[in-house]
């Protein structure tokens, strides 16, 4: 078993993007954030994406007749729920049939964890249930991509449209490095200038507008944190067009500023 195969296996079973990052990019974390805090004999994190459907995006690009249905059930809430969870269950039962350990992680925002505890330390010096995993951090470690000027996470394949969920092992597997730096914003502010309510700025972004946002925005409910699902909205898609133009994304790319969209 090794890196070259988990790839080859994680596309047979459904995966688009697939990295593996080294479980020490993770040992200076605090442990709510830290993966060796669930897994303490972990050596590596494989991280795997599944790209959304640039079609999921159109139903909210019609501001006359705005739809959301399309991208909440195949963009979002089925495509992590059932797809995804597929794809990185059927790549943790081969991982496993080959005797080594591979526990399933799904790719919540950990800042909203943070804002809702869930409980108490078992401990002094224990962290409080429950862990979560920093995905994004996951994802930049394996190469796959980098985090936006709004926040969002990119890879050259598909700009923000994708969802990840991580694997942690027991097997050593070889880590993954990004083919060259990748560099999506530059001096890009598409994100910044597209969104109605001004949430973005250079340094952060305004969570109490960003959950006001009636511009393809979506606030999740407590099973997911309270968070605001934003690939579907204006500042996503204005990026999305945007890289798109600059040539930065290989995959389903959108082809150009679509009729009706922004």
């Amino acid at each position: 078993m090794n890196t070259a195969e988990l790839k080859q296996q994680a596309r047979k079973f459904g995966a688009d993007l697939i990295g593996v990052a080294p479980i020490a990019a993770f040992r200076h974390l605090p442990a709510a954030h830290n993966p060796l805090a669930i897994f303490p004999q972990a050596e590596s994190m494989i991280v795997i994406g599944r790209r959304i459907l640039r079609g999921t995006l159109r139903g909210m690009e019609n501001r006359e007749r705005r739809s959301m249905e399309s991208f909440r059930h195949f963009g979002f809430l089925s495509l992590e729920d059932n797809y995804l969870a597929r794809t990185t269950y059927d790549l943790g039962i081969w991982i496993e049939a080959r005797g080594c350990e591979a526990v399933p992680l799904f790719g919540y925002d950990v800042e909203a964890t943070d804002r809702q505890p869930l409980g108490v330390p078992v401990a002094a010096g224990r962290p409080a249930p429950n862990v979560y995993v920093d995905w994004k951090f996951a994802a930049a470690a394996a190469g796959l991509g980098t985090v936006g000027r709004h926040g969002l996470f990119l890879t050259p394949e598909y700009g923000p449209l994708q969802r990840f969920a991580l694997l942690l092992s027991d097997f050593c597997f070889e880590p993954t490095t990004a083919s060259a730096p990748y560099d999506p914003c530059g001096d890009c502010r598409a994100c910044l200038e597209a969104c109605p309510g001004a949430a973005l700025d250079e340094e952060k972004r305004n969570d109490a507008v960003c959950r006001e946002c009636r511009c393809g925005a979506i606030r999740t409910d407590i099973g997911r944190f309270e968070t605001v699902e934003r690939i579907g909205a204006d500042c996503s898609r204005a990026c999305l067009a945007a890289l798109a133009a600059a040539g930065k994304i290989r995959g389903n790319a959108a082809p150009g500023r679509p009729e009706g969209g922004f």
